[in-house]
């Protein structure tokens, strides 16, 4: 095998194991807690430390602190940067929720008996068939049915007979009898011309005919030829589906926007490129927990029949238009806890700026706060920039809480001369030697200083890496040197703060950086 190839497989076997390793600090958080812990251990940690996450007294944690960013044009090239202009629209948005067609419970009918019997004669017999109201169902023979007709028409006779008598009231009473008889027969869903049918034979059979009440399918059926019915009994349920209905599952934040009478389209996935125009008829009081959505009732025409019960129909509700102020989606971040944008001040100045968002689109967010129109924002490469924000805001705050090496010295200090190094050279994760000789303006060694030295990694959010700072103690060797051992947590680039302070007073500090191997 060539060496070219060699250092192929080198290259991507180095790769791999960085990948791994990466992912490996990036999701076992234990990892970097290990090394905040052992920042503690090694070094101790301030109050005012800015490197591990501190919470706030409500107990919540507190926000990421982000400063203001400048990109020369050269490196804005390079990341492939754009703005985009906050401009005002005219913005429409599209609700659009899944559904099931079902019957109109309105327009659903039980057709039952008030008496006992058997069914003799079967004409609809089987479920799914069509009726029209009036059109026979079945016909039935009850022995309750073959006593009352008897009674009407013994009650018939016999105002036949009385029809002559002298006494006036015979004729009323025997009217009543008949009334009686024929009201009793109607009660129990006989039609007239039934009751008039045995009125004009003058014969008692207790079969009776029952019809459709309405028109429509027969989506139910217990009636079979021979069985016995007892009053009450349900035997057939016919749906008119004339209009059907469309329950639909709309999501929580979608509700605001959902009104009674509203109109609506219905896609079905049978009829495709075919939208039907329906209105929502109901809005359900509750939401399931379990999928955050709330059932919505549309009411759909289906004259044609080709809306059937069962079929997936896509619901979309057109939203009024209105004016916002919009940006691209891309130049808005979300840090879970808020918004915010980048604006550009010109020059490559970018400044983050919370914004309020509302409304959202593939083409565009709505701002309801935050920004002004015409103004200009990051539109790319925007997590670039969040990082490079977050860690000009943490330098800036570890710079605020250590001492600055141009600030003036104390009352009674000198300036100072500070030299820094490691052994090994350059450092290497893990324990390592510090060594810091320290000198007066004149050259002279500077003996009986307390001297420290305070190392300092931002955080990357990129990687989900928090920050990492701690503290070592050097102590004399004489001769003006001093040396201590610390500890460095991982390879990178570290921030070195070196302070001296002799009986209290502070002789000097310098700020440099190394990079651990």
């Amino acid at each position: 095998m060539d060496r070219s190839k060699l250092r192929s497989i080198s290259i991507v076997i180095l790769g791999a194991l960085l990948i791994g390793s990466g992912a490996w600090l990036i999701r076992d958080g234990r990892a970097w807690r290990w090394m905040n812990q052992r920042a503690v251990a090694v070094f101790g940690q301030t109050d005012d430390s800015p490197s591990l996450p501190h919470d706030s007294p409500s107990g919540a944690p507190m926000m990421t602190m982000r400063g203001e960013v400048t990109i020369d044009a050269r490196r804005q090239q390079l990341l492939g940067m754009r703005t985009a202009t906050v401009e005002r629209r005219s913005v429409s948005r599209i609700v659009r929720a899944a559904g099931i067609i079902r019957p109109d419970e309105r327009r659903l009918v039980d057709v039952n008996v008030r008496i006992d019997g058997w069914i003799r004669d079967l004409h609809v017999d089987y479920t799914g068939r069509f009726v029209r109201q009036g059109e026979p169902l079945l016909t039935l023979y009850s022995p309750d049915l073959v006593a009352t007709e008897r009674e009407y028409l013994l009650a018939l006779k016999a105002r036949q007979d009385v029809a002559q008598s002298p006494v006036a009231d015979a004729l009323d009473y025997a009217d009543r009898l008949v009334a009686s008889a024929r009201r009793r027969l109607e009660l129990w869903d006989v039609e007239a011309s039934e009751i008039d049918r045995v009125r004009d034979r003058g014969e008692a059979d207790g079969v009776v005919e029952f019809r459709s009440p309405a028109s429509g399918f027969v989506v139910e059926k217990q009636a079979v030829r021979g069985m016995h019915v007892q009053a009450g009994q349900s035997l057939f349920r016919i749906a008119d589906l004339s209009v059907v209905w469309v329950d639909a599952s709309v999501y929580e934040s979608d509700l605001p926007s959902v009104r009674v009478g509203q109109r609506a389209n219905a896609t079905l996935d049978a009829y495709p490129g075919q939208p039907m125009s329906g209105r929502v008829i109901y809005i359900a009081p509750t939401l399931d927990e379990a999928t955050r959505t709330a059932q919505v009732r549309f009411e759909l025409p289906n004259t044609q029949g080709q809306v059937k019960p069962g079929m997936y129909a896509t619901i979309t509700l057109d939203l009024p238009t209105r004016n916002a102020l919009t940006v691209p989606p891309d130049a808005v971040l979300d840090s879970g806890t808020q918004q915010f944008v980048f604006a550009t001040r010109g020059d490559g100045h970018y400044e983050p700026r919370a914004v309020k968002t509302g409304a959202r689109s593939r083409e565009w967010v709505q701002i309801l706060e935050g920004v002004s129109e015409s103004e200009q924002v990051a539109s790319s490469a925007v997590f670039l920039i969040d990082s490079e924000s977050q860690l000009r805001a943490a330098l800036q705050g570890f710079e605020a809480a250590s001492p600055s090496p141009s600030s003036p010295p104390q009352a009674g200090s000198t300036q100072i001369q500070i030299e820094f190094r490691t052994m090994p050279d350059p450092p290497q994760a893990g324990r390592n030697t510090f060594e810091v000789t320290l000198k007066d303006s004149q050259g002279k060694t500077i003996e009986s200083a307390s001297v420290t030295v305070t190392l300092y990694m931002p955080a990357m959010p990129s990687m989900n890496m928090p920050a990492v700072r701690g503290q070592s103690t050097l102590l004399s060797v004489g001769g003006g040197l001093y040396r201590g051992v610390g500890e460095i947590m991982t390879p990178g680039r570290w921030e070195v703060t070196v302070a001296a302070m002799q009986s209290g007073q502070t002789l000097g500090s310098r700020q440099l950086a190394v990079v651990a191997h």
